[in-house]
């Protein structure tokens, strides 16, 4: 009898990608993906430690699973950067845990789960290959397909853990990336999105590779239709990338560009290596090159001795950006993170006060940015349909359009805009 299993994701899109790579290395090995725990035999959690919101959410999910074992056999595997840095601990934290694994190695969890199924072992495999290798995916979209192009952080964010779960930044091949990105074109994908944590600081551990400029240049030159990317540490943008954004119509018009605080202080505190003044320098450059160019951003509020006026600092900065829209998270400390060390001294009620004052006015903002399109035609990719059976897709920029009218999954089509809201636009086909 055919095994089921159910891969459940937490976290950033290379989460998602990774979760992709199990959900082939388990096909590969006879397992039949399912959308629902309790029809798994295996339960595999792929886990984020970048928020502490998402740490809880994943530990609140493993009630679901104790419950599921009180009735029949399911093996339990959590990993992702989760499992990397909790490792052993996992398995005396909870019974429910049957196998932990890691960020890298995905191909060897079928084999995990044999030692658990056969021998009633407990495994840990945090380790696995240094060098990212894409495998077998079974990709979640029949339009946009994931490339990883680096692996890990060398960073160092004070607040940051990924380095500590993922490792230092390691570029992958540019031959390798090329290929794969054209095997997607092969296989009828109209987009590829590029991976890494801070794809800008691509081939620096690697200079033979190249840099990113000349690895952006290259996939744009495969045949695919559109080129996006993320994320992007403004430290390490360049006027190089910004050109080849700029002259390849088909990458995308849509830079995310991780601020994180409109305070000089702040951003010291942070070791993200620019200060305000640089940042808006690279966003009105990046404008100027592109005009009409969709800039979205990260934003982290209650930072560690964050002042009211550094925090006024930050939503000065918001108005004047005009965001397309904004990731924004009150601070949480994480674990082996030098900004742990320090009091998490704003209060929660401040924090989460600031966060509703950020949210508000990038809703403002983005619904007066999308209401500038309202009567316009925009060409749109549709990626799929909403619960009502209505299309929606993105524009070039990023923005995301409800589309009623003529038109399938995949499909490029010319669309007039005719309402906007703070997250979307909707409009119909021409002609449809």
């Amino acid at each position: 009898m055919t095994k089921r299993v159910y891969i459940e994701t937490w976290g950033c899109q290379m989460n998602l990608h990774q979760s992709e790579e199990l959900a082939g290395a388990m096909r590969a090995a006879g397992y039949e993906l399912v959308d629902r725990l309790d029809g798994a035999d295996v339960v595999l959690f792929n886990g984020c430690m970048v928020r502490q919101k998402a740490e809880e959410k994943l530990l609140g999910r493993l009630g679901a699973v104790v419950e599921e074992k009180r009735r029949r056999p399911v093996i339990l595997g959590v990993g992702g950067c989760f499992g990397q840095v909790h490792g052993t601990k996992l398995l005396a934290r909870s019974t429910a845990v049957d196998f932990v694994f890691g960020t890298r190695g995905h191909s060897a969890i079928p084999a995990l789960v044999d030692r658990v199924a056969r021998a009633g072992e407990r495994p840990v495999d945090v380790g696995g290959a240094e060098e990212h290798e894409e495998s077998a995916s079974v990709r979640a979209s029949s339009v946009s397909a994931m490339i990883t192009i680096t692996e890990g952080c060398s960073n160092f964010c004070s607040y940051c853990i990924v380095p500590y779960a993922r490792g230092p930044m390691r570029s992958r091949p540019p031959e390798r990336i090329v290929g794969e990105v054209e095997k997607a074109v092969e296989d009828g994908y109209r987009e590829v999105l590029l991976l890494g944590q801070n794809v800008n600081s691509y081939g620096r551990d690697r200079p033979s590779y190249g840099v990113f400029a000349e690895l952006l240049r290259r996939v744009a030159h495969t045949g695919i239709g559109r080129v996006r990317f993320t994320s992007s540490h403004p430290r390490d943008l360049t006027n190089d990338v910004l050109s080849v954004m700029a002259s390849e119509p088909t990458v995308c018009r849509h830079l995310h560009l991780a601020c994180q605080s409109g305070n000089d202080r702040v951003l010291a505190a942070m070791n993200r290596g620019y200060t305000r003044e640089r940042y808006k320098g690279l966003v009105g450059g990046a404008r100027r090159a592109m005009p009409g160019l969709n800039v979205t951003t990260d934003m982290i509020v209650g930072y560690p001795r964050e002042t009211d006026a550094e925090f006024e600092d930050t939503l000065a900065l918001v108005e004047e950006m005009r965001f397309g829209s904004i990731y924004a998270a009150k601070y949480s400390p994480r674990p082996l993170t030098r900004s742990a060390l320090e009091p998490d001294d704003v209060p929660a009620e401040e924090k989460e006060e600031r966060l509703r004052r950020l949210l508000d006015a990038e809703r403002r903002i983005a619904l007066e940015e999308n209401q500038r399109f309202v009567g316009k035609e925009v060409v749109v990719l549709i990626e799929g349909k909403t619960r009502d059976g209505v299309h929606y897709g993105r524009m070039d920029d990023h923005r995301t359009v409800v589309v009623r009218g003529d038109a399938q999954v995949g499909d490029l089509v010319p669309v007039h805009v005719e309402g906007a809201a703070a997250a979307a636009l909707v409009g119909a086909v021409r002609g449809g």
